[in-house]
């Protein structure tokens, strides 16, 4: 068992639960709000990446993680893609001596999501098991004051399989560290797949149009013909 360990059986990336607001005057002094997450679940703007305090809570939960589960090993990290390179950068500092996903890296440590909450936060992230496949553990950090100083508390295992990751790094980003060969495959691999997500969006909504307005079946040669 790992140290500060909580084994839990159950479906990943399982949101924070909410506690209910008061009503009435303790409503006007604490207020109610839902957790912030990076990246957003809802597709609406969440939190920036490089706005404090996520980049320390993601970087103690990743470290700390990492030092737990496989002390040792060298931290591959592969962080959300919705990340620009100025604020990767803050995270390479950060991170060092380890090092951002390169296409074709196995071992990788994936940031799947962070959520604030008041001076609670958790991040989940998919790592290697040594029997070669990926789950996920929820880093939870507590004691925060005044939204800085948050310290990882303990650990929360799920024990479900997940996918391996595949490479979020920005092109730029694997340019410069993995190569220009490295950047040119992944920038082609990941056009492919926007033309691939386009052309499928496009037949189905072409499939929902013709659905709703189904063309007539062809007349067959002389059917309404008089005496035929």
């Amino acid at each position: 068992m790992h140290s500060g360990s909580k084994d839990r059986i159950g479906p990943s990336f399982v949101a924070a639960s909410l506690a209910a607001c008061a009503l009435g005057a303790a409503l006007s002094l604490a207020g109610c709000s839902a957790p912030r997450t990076w990246p957003s679940i809802t597709g609406e703007q969440g939190i920036s990446a490089d706005a404090p305090p996520l980049p320390q809570v993601v970087m103690d939960a990743l470290k700390h993680a990492h030092k737990e589960i496989a002390p040792g090993a060298p931290l591959v990290y592969n962080l959300p893609q919705e990340i620009n390179v100025s604020a990767f950068a803050t995270y390479e500092r950060g991170l060092a001596p380890g090092k951002p996903m390169c296409p074709g890296d196995r071992d990788v440590w994936t940031v799947r999501q962070a959520r604030i909450d008041g001076s609670k936060a958790q991040v989940d992230i998919e790592y290697p098991t040594p029997e070669g496949i990926y789950q996920t553990v929820t880093v939870h950090l507590a004691g925060a004051t005044a939204g800085i100083g948050y310290k990882p508390d303990y650990l929360q295992f799920w024990k479900v399989p997940v996918k391996a990751p595949m490479c979020q790094t920005p092109v730029a980003v694997v340019e410069r560290a993995c190569g220009e060969a490295a950047a040119t495959k992944l920038r082609a691999e990941r056009e492919a797949a926007g033309a691939a997500a386009a052309q499928a969006a496009s037949a189905g909504a072409a499939s929902g149009a013709g659905a709703t307005a189904p063309a007539p079946p062809k007349a067959t040669a002389g059917a309404d013909e008089p005496g035929k």
